[in-house]
């Protein structure tokens, strides 16, 4: 799932609808919804905040002098898997 994908969820999910005569009368549609939607947004921003750490871990660790090691080789293509949601 995209940024604007989640973005337009979150907003589908905190949607009201009117309750009465006047306009600002209005009332969630879902009222689990701000708290998904928060929720959702919490676990993205989280998600970015890891994916930067793993290219972060890549960019140290893909030099010459660590590249050609066996374990870090592995190290190096099960983390890009991850960051990419291919398999190993």
């Amino acid at each position: 799932m995209t940024t604007p994908d989640i973005a337009g969820l979150c907003e589908r999910l905190r949607r009201r609808r009117p309750v009465g005569i006047h306009r600002y009368q209005m009332e969630l549609i879902n009222s689990d919804g701000p708290k998904a939607a928060y929720t959702i947004e919490r676990q993205a921003a989280e998600i970015e905040r890891l994916r930067g750490a793993a290219q972060a871990l890549i960019d140290r660790w893909e030099t010459p002098l660590w590249k050609d090691v066996p374990a870090t080789a592995v190290f190096i293509a099960n983390l890009k898997a991850a960051l990419t949601g291919e398999e190993s």
